[in-house]
């Protein structure tokens, strides 16, 4: 991370105002009632994501899982998203009202903590690589046990993927 980033997560009264005005004056410009225009339908048969929390899943996993790293499958090659999707809904509901707010968070986040105009959907592999390893670094428990949180939860759906388990020598259940 480059030391001239004066991104930090620790919440202040002063950041909230800023990023308040920030989404008052971009919806005035009009961008949109939701600011959530743009995301790509999704696969049929998802219980639980709509449309913008797959875009934001699926970003996440590619970031943390890419395609061609140690294994040449990646988050997208494994369905690690799909398995997430089927994880969450059927998880309790205060826990997937939990996986909405982070999922906005990651998706909003770049407008309010480093004042972006692109939302994490939006930003460029090496943009979103910064910004995840903000997360994953924070000094906010919060942020760093969200992250921490989602990232095992992909990389669950990746190593239960039978596409992965000939690149870590694991032939398959004996039953």
């Amino acid at each position: 991370m480059s030391d001239d980033l004066v991104f930090q997560f620790t919440p202040t009264r002063r950041a909230f105002l800023r990023g308040l005005a920030f989404t008052a004056s971009a919806l005035a410009a009009g961008a949109g009632v939701s600011g959530c225009a743009g995301y790509p339908k999704i696969p049929s048969g998802l219980k639980f994501l709509d449309e913008k929390g797959y875009a934001v899943m699926s970003a996440f996993a590619d970031r943390v899982i890419p395609g061609g790293g140690p294994y040449e499958v990646g988050a997208a090659d494994a369905r690690v998203v799909e398995f997430f999707d089927e994880f969450a809904a059927t998880d309790y509901p205060e826990v997937q009202k939990d996986f909405k707010s982070v999922i906005s968070l990651f998706e909003h986040g770049p407008l309010f903590m480093r004042f972006s105009t692109k939302r994490f959907t939006e930003m460029t592999p090496d943009e979103q690589d910064e910004y995840l390893e903000m997360w994953e670094t924070s000094n906010s428990v919060v942020f760093r046990g969200a992250f921490v949180g989602i990232k095992k939860l992909c990389m669950m759906g990746f190593y239960t993927s039978e596409l992965v388990w000939p690149h870590i020598g694991y032939d398959g259940p004996l039953v």
